[in-house]
């Protein structure tokens, strides 16, 4: 616990937290890394990633929220979707964290492991865990902020540290977070990021449940820079939906 204590305090003089390199992983010889490419959805987001280009020109990495006001919006999907678009189109050092800790859907989906996270690598050595897992044939590393595992505290403290690590490390740092009704959202710090885009599901979400969503990440101090609108329906024929 000492050197624990050690990093914390480094953290809170204006120090930096032990590296987090996912140089140092630790994986089964016979273990089938399938590689991963953006699916379908990917043409959709690309605007979106043209438009905070300016924000991964900088001198450092931009922490970028995903987020919904409920569950089952599709945050994860368009959150795992950027980033993997970034990793490969945009050729972006980037990081996928999986911030829901009680259902890592992102983590799952890249066979990361779930057992111990960032924060837990912090207090327990970065050594005693597979942090980060990079996706072959990408710039692409995922990871879970939280594992089921592990009990560390993800203080404001720790996780602004940990965000500071990262900005030196990936040009991009993509958070699959939790949805806002779930309470945890605010822990996450959205005022220390770049930017929070809130994930609507087409025709599922009330306007004033969005509403009360966007009023939330600007009370708490985060930058909104938009939402995004998922599963989409188009009810004009495709070749007469071109023509418009």
């Amino acid at each position: 616990m000492t050197g624990v204590y050690e990093a914390l305090q480094r953290v809170r003089q204006g120090g930096s937290l032990p590296a987090l390199s996912g140089e140092r992983q630790v994986r089964p010889s016979n273990e089938k890394l399938a590689t991963r490419q953006p699916g379908p959805i990917a043409i959709e987001l690309t605007p979106l990633l043209a438009a905070v280009r300016p924000l991964l020109d900088a001198d450092r990495g931009a922490v970028l929220h995903f987020a919904a006001a409920g569950s089952g919006e599709g945050a994860s999907t368009i959150a795992r979707e950027f980033a993997l678009l970034a990793a490969t189109t945009g050729r972006r050092r980037t990081l996928l964290i999986d911030a829901v800790r009680h259902d890592p859907q992102t983590a799952r989906f890249f066979n990361c492991d779930t057992a111990h996270g960032l924060v837990d690598g912090i207090w327990i050595g970065h050594e005693q865990a597979d942090l980060q897992r990079l996706v072959p044939g990408t710039s692409l590393s995922v990871a879970c902020l939280v594992g089921a595992h592990g009990n560390a505290p993800a203080d404001a403290v720790t996780l602004s540290g940990l965000y500071e690590q990262l900005r030196g490390q990936f040009e991009l740092i993509v958070v699959d977070c939790p949805a806002m009704e779930s309470g945890e959202y605010s822990t996450l710090l959205p005022e220390e990021t770049d930017g929070i885009f809130l994930v609507i599901r087409a025709e599922g979400t009330r306007p004033a449940v969005i509403t009360h969503a966007k009023t939330l990440v600007e009370q708490a101090g985060g930058r909104f820079l938009g939402a995004v609108l998922n599963a989409r329906r188009n009810y004009i024929p495709e070749f007469l939906y071109r023509l418009l």
